[in-house]
C-alpha cells in the first residue's frame, strides 16, 4: 500500500516538474531615456541681412601694359567664354614683333655662316693649312650661333603671345559686375580691368558676430528669404564659415549656397536665418551624440514602436554641432533613444524613464 502512494506522489511530482520547465523566462524590460525629434520649432530666430554673390567672381586684367582703346562690355553684360571684352593698343606690340622678327633673321643669317666657317676650317686642318686651335674656336662660334638662334626664335614666339595679349577675353560663361577701367586709361599688366562673376552657382553671403559664429556649421542647412519677395523661403546650405575674423568688423564671413541657379539676382538682398518659418527641413534631423552607436559609415539609432520596442535603424551622419549630430534617414517626430543605446538588442522592450526630452529638430 506505501509502496502504491509513494509511486503515485512521485509522478506527480515528474508532472509538476515538466510544467514547470515548459515556462518562458521573462523578459528583460530595459529602463532608458528617449526623445522625440523633428517636432516644433521656435517661433523666432536671430536673422542675418547679406546679398547675393557669385560663388566665383574673378577680375580681369591685361597680361602686358598698354592703353585701353575700346571696351565692348558693361556692367551687367552676360558673355561668353573666350568672348573679348576690352582691346590695348597694339601699336608698340606690334613694332616689338617686327623686331624680334628681324633678330632672328639676322640670327639664322650668323649661323649659317658659323657653319661655312666650321666646315671650311675643318678641311683646312685636315690639308694642315690651320691648327686645331683655329678649328676649336670655329667650332666654339658655330655653337654660339646656334644658342643665338635659339634665343631669337623664342623673342619671336614672346612676341606673337604679347599681340594676342592685347585682347583681354573671357576665361568662363558669366555676367560682368564692375568695370574699373574705360578706354584711353593706360594700365600695367595685371591691373585689373573688369570683375567677372562666373555662371554656376550663387551664394548668400553674411556676417555673423563672434559669439554667435559656433552655431554656424559647413553643411548645415538654413533659411533664406528675399527682401524682394518676403513669402519666399529657400533652403540654403552653409558652404563656408571664414576661420577668422574680420580685422574691422570683428565678425566672421559666412557664405550660404542657394538650391537654384536662378533663385536670385546678382546683389539682392537677402536675410538668413537657422529657423524655418513655413516648413521644416525634409529628412534632416539633429540628435544628441549619445543617441549614435555604430561604426564608421555604418551609424545607427534605436527607434521605439508604438509597443515600447526597439528596432535599430541606419542613418546618414551629416555633421556635428557642439554636443548634436545631424543626422538623415529616419522620420520627423520618431522617437529616439538617447542613453542606454549599447545596452539594447534588436525588438526588445523598453521602459522609458522620467524627463524625456521635448521635441527638438
Amino acid at each position: 500500500m506505501l509502496n502504491k502512494w509513494s509511486v503515485t506522489l512521485l509522478a506527480a511530482m515528474l508532472v509538476l516538474a515538466g510544467c514547470k520547465s515548459e515556462q518562458k523566462p521573462v523578459e528583460e524590460i530595459r529602463p532608458v531615456r528617449t526623445m522625440v525629434v523633428g517636432g516644433a520649432l521656435p517661433a523666432a530666430a536671430e536673422v542675418y541681412s547679406g546679398e547675393v554673390k557669385a560663388q566665383h567672381e574673378v577680375p580681369l586684367g591685361f597680361r602686358i601694359p598698354g592703353k585701353i582703346i575700346s571696351r565692348a562690355v558693361s556692367v551687367g553684360d552676360t558673355v561668353k567664354k573666350g568672348q573679348v571684352l576690352a582691346q590695348l593698343d597694339a601699336g608698340d606690340v606690334a613694332l616689338n614683333a617686327t623686331a624680334a622678327r628681324a633678330a632672328l633673321s639676322s640670327a639664322q643669317a650668323q649661323l649659317a655662316q658659323a657653319k661655312l666657317d666650321y666646315q671650311r676650317s675643318q678641311d683646312l686642318h685636315a690639308q694642315n693649312f690651320v691648327s686645331q686651335a683655329e678649328v676649336d674656336k670655329r667650332q666654339t662660334a658655330l655653337i654660339s650661333a646656334q644658342k643665338l638662334t635659339e634665343q631669337a626664335k623664342a623673342q619671336v614666339d614672346l612676341a606673337n603671345n604679347q599681340a594676342s595679349y592685347t585682347q583681354l577675353t573671357a576665361d568662363g560663361d558669366g555676367v560682368i559686375t564692375q568695370t574699373l577701367a574705360e578706354p584711353g586709361a593706360v594700365v600695367a599688366a595685371g591691373q585689373s580691368v573688369l570683375m567677372l562673376a562666373k555662371a554656376g552657382q550663387y551664394e548668400a553671403v553674411i556676417d555673423v558676430p563672434e559669439n554667435r559664429v559656433q552655431a554656424w556649421q559647413p553643411g548645415q542647412k538654413v533659411a533664406v528669404q528675399l527682401w524682394a519677395d518676403a513669402n519666399r523661403e529657400l533652403v540654403g546650405t552653409v558652404s563656408e564659415v571664414a576661420p577668422a575674423a574680420d580685422s574691422k568688423t570683428r565678425t566672421f564671413r559666412v557664405k550660404v549656397a542657394l538650391p537654384e541657379k536662378n533663385a536670385a539676382a546678382l546683389g539682392m538682398t537677402i536675410q538668413v536665418s537657422q529657423v524655418f518659418a513655413s516648413k521644416e527641413i525634409p529628412n534632416e534631423i539633429s540628435v544628441p551624440m549619445s543617441a549614435v552607436f555604430g561604426k564608421e559609415q555604418m551609424m545607427r539609432v534605436w527607434l521605439v514602436d508604438d509597443k515600447n520596442t526597439v528596432h535599430s535603424q541606419a542613418i546618414t551622419v551629416l555633421g556635428h554641432q557642439g554636443q548634436q549630430v545631424r543626422i538623415q534617414g529616419i522620420p520627423a517626430k520618431s522617437i529616439v533613444v538617447t542613453a542606454g543605446v549599447h545596452l539594447l538588442r534588436e525588438g526588445q522592450k523598453i521602459k522609458v524613464l522620467p524627463s524625456t526630452q521635448g521635441a527638438q529638430q
